[in-house]
């Protein structure tokens, strides 16, 4: 019997404003499909695309106290300490020169950001750092714009072979079932409710550690944006 020994890095980018179930649950499924040795969550600093966020050391706060008793799953900072506007390709290119050349690194996104890959800044270069892995609500076929599909076309490999393909330069695609939770939803939430009203409504959503972080640093109170 073959044992398969997990082996490289994936990293999970995204503001975690606030970090809920679902980003956890979809760490744990690539811990497990794609084979990795950890996840590391990569909170942004000055994502160029987001106009406002919640200020950083708050964000890392509260993925630290959701990430207690997580042997496998951490947080990485290098976008969140960066002054200016962060860029994936950049942060990618630091985190090879920091692992070296043969250690497999995956970044982690969502169907959301698949399809809208097109628009990020110097995008046909992330496989020149890292492999993409894809992981799609169960059911569904995320389309890219073709300038991606055709990119990622003759990198495609499963997604439990991505670590074996070499350090970078692989796409895989793997299916989870869908998460209720949203950031989105999160913070509009907490902005129109009371406490006990918002915690009954997104049952399931926060890891407690968090719940109780946003409403001792009272967090989204009126900040409804999008």
């Amino acid at each position: 019997m073959t044992i398969e020994i997990p082996r490289g890095v994936a990293f999970l980018g995204g503001t975690f404003d606030p970090v809920h179930s679902g980003h956890l649950a979809l760490a744990r499924e690539a811990l497990r499909v794609l084979r990795v040795m950890r996840v590391e969550l990569l909170p942004a600093g000055n994502p160029w695309q987001k106009t406002w966020v919640t200020p950083g050391h708050h964000r890392l706060a509260m993925l630290r106290s959701a990430l207690e008793g997580e042997e496998r799953i951490s947080v990485d900072t290098t976008e969140l300490l960066e002054t200016g506007p962060t860029y994936t390709v950049r942060t990618l290119e630091k985190l090879r020169r920091r692992y070296g050349p043969s250690v497999p690194l995956v970044l982690l996104m969502g169907s959301d950001q698949w399809r809208n890959l097109h628009t990020w800044y110097d995008w046909e270069r992330l496989t020149d750092y890292a492999h993409v892995a894809v992981c799609r609500r169960a059911g569904e076929t995320p389309r890219a714009e073709p300038a991606v599909e055709a990119h990622a076309a003759p990198r495609t490999v499963a997604a439990n072979e991505l670590v074996d393909a070499g350090a970078f330069g692989r796409v895989a695609f793997f299916d989870m079932p869908p998460h209720a939770a949203s950031s989105t939803a999160l913070r509009r939430i907490f902005a129109r409710s009371a406490f006990p009203d918002a915690m009954r409504e997104t049952d399931g959503w926060l890891p407690y550690p968090v719940a109780r972080y946003i409403r001792e640093n009272r967090l989204y109170v009126r900040a409804v944006r999008p």
